[in-house]
């Protein structure tokens, strides 16, 4: 059966469609061709007569689609010169497509993550914060810190769609006790009860560990060599030890502690010191009544 006798599938439906995978018209027209041959692939001239699209022009995007991943391109004849184009098999190269925009996605996520709250944290500039300022979801959280002499030094509020939208408060603090004072508290509020996802917890604990050991090293201390964090418990929770190499001490010093509580359907990640990590721990397990510790 002839190429002319089947049914196009060069429509608008199909050309919309890898649009949304980065093609232009001209291109999604041209690998719709070239697909409908199958394996055996196509050269230049003929799809030009099936497109009314130049020589020229059809070669040029079939340069481009090849860049791509979308097709591929084998010598018949060296002298002179002639090509066949074979279309990449639409499922091999969508999934590919797919599965790049998904690195990409984890990619730009773990940036917003590391570095969004501090950008954020310059964009709001020299404004003042108090518990009246505070967003109304961390305020029963806040108060009773406030009231043991805590103050906050920064907020970033954010809020993420997808499969698992949240929405995130984030408070750099500092404490009235203890060397260093700065601490802080991230609540971070689910569309659903996670206090039994253990996989989720871990992973989301250990995320927590990276972005410590991240802004730790990117702050340079003075003195500073290196950093480990010492994997722990703080009653059933997940929980590290931040350890600190200094040039001037030959022993690791242990800059404090970090936890990962989940309640329900929050996380709350408490970071600091001994002393007012013991008190945000506190503050926590108190306000949400937690009664089932080991």
């Amino acid at each position: 059966m002839e190429f002319n006798e089947k049914e196009s599938i060069i429509t608008g439906e199909y050309i919309n469609h890898l649009k949304n995978f980065g093609l232009s018209d001209e291109e999604a027209k041209v690998y719709l061709s070239l697909l409908s041959r199958g394996n055996r692939g196509e050269v230049v001239g003929r799809i030009k007569n099936e497109l009314e699209i130049g020589r020229t022009t059809i070669y040029a995007i079939m340069e481009r689609l090849c860049d791509k991943g979308w097709v591929s391109s084998e010598e018949i004849i060296p002298t002179p010169k002639r090509i066949k184009y074979v279309a990449t098999p639409p499922l091999k190269v969508l999934s590919k497509k797919i599965n790049s925009k998904e690195k990409e996605l984890e990619q730009q996520k773990r940036s917003s993550l590391f570095i969004g709250d501090k950008l954020d944290i310059n964009y709001q500039g020299a404004k003042k914060l108090t518990l009246n300022t505070a967003h109304p979801g961390a305020y029963k959280y806040l108060k009773t810190l406030i009231d043991q002499g805590f103050k906050i030094k920064s907020e970033v509020i954010e809020h993420t769609e997808g499969l698992d939208p949240q929405l995130s408060y984030d408070y750099e603090l500092k404490g009235p006790k203890g060397f260093p004072k700065d601490c802080g508290l991230v609540i971070i509020e689910f569309n659903r009860d996670l206090e039994d996802d253990e996989r989720f917890i871990k992973e989301s604990f250990e995320t927590f560990k990276s972005k410590t050991d991240y802004e730790i090293r990117r702050d340079k201390i003075p003195g500073f060599q290196d950093v480990k964090l010492e994997d722990t418990r703080f009653n059933e929770f997940y929980g590290a030890n931040v350890l600190i190499k200094l040039k001037l001490k030959k022993k690791w010093w242990n800059a404090g502690h970090q936890a990962l509580i989940p309640i329900k359907n929050r996380f709350f990640l408490i970071f600091g010191a001994e002393e007012n990590f013991q008190i945000l721990m506190k503050t926590i397990l108190d306000a949400e009544n937690f009664h089932h510790l080991v």
